[in-house]
């Protein structure tokens, strides 16, 4: 039960920060260089949930992530979360992310590879996209406008799990 509230926070937390940064963007017309939060809880989860409760926040953020982006092929950013949970999960096996620095340097390059994601998705099942250029242009300038989001979004988390579910400090900032 810990399992699913614990899923449906990180849920509520990644709809909370998509519909604060998706329309603040969009009025500062700074929308190119927006940052990615639902990424930062992505990899943050595959860091610290099981295997199937990850993949289930991955691809529902996704999901989310689809909805504030009007325009994009709809499933999108659902495969690009899937993939980057699974490679993030293959990375925590060998390497312990959950410090503020490692996780801002993991964030800044899995946003790397979604970009690489979305070039070859959209390559692939977009026939019509031809801006590979300015999605390329972009991809530096929104990694490091994504990365600092990590530790952010892993403290948030972090004091979600410790205070409204009980579980230990095995998170950033211990």
């Amino acid at each position: 039960m810990k399992t699913l509230l614990r899923v449906c926070l990180y849920l509520l937390l990644g709809y909370l920060l998509l519909a604060i940064v998706s329309p603040l963007m969009h009025v500062m017309q700074v929308r190119l260089y927006a940052p990615d939060p639902a990424l930062a809880i992505v990899v943050f989860a595959a860091a610290n949930l099981e295997f199937f409760p990850g993949l289930v926040v991955a691809w529902l953020l996704g999901l989310l992530r689809d909805g504030f982006s009007p325009g994009a092929p709809v499933g999108l950013h659902m495969e690009i979360y899937v993939a980057i949970f699974l490679v993030c999960l293959l990375v925590t096996r060998k390497l312990d992310y959950r410090s503020p620095v490692l996780i801002t340097l993991v964030v800044g390059l899995c946003s790397l590879l979604s970009t690489g994601l979305m070039l070859v998705f959209l390559a692939i099942f977009d026939q019509d996209f031809n801006d590979f250029t300015l999605v390329l242009r972009m991809a530096i300038p929104q990694a490091f406008i994504s990365a600092p989001f990590g530790p952010i979004v892993a403290a948030l988390l972090g004091l979600m799990d410790r205070n409204i579910l009980g579980y230990g400090k095995d998170g950033v900032f211990k």
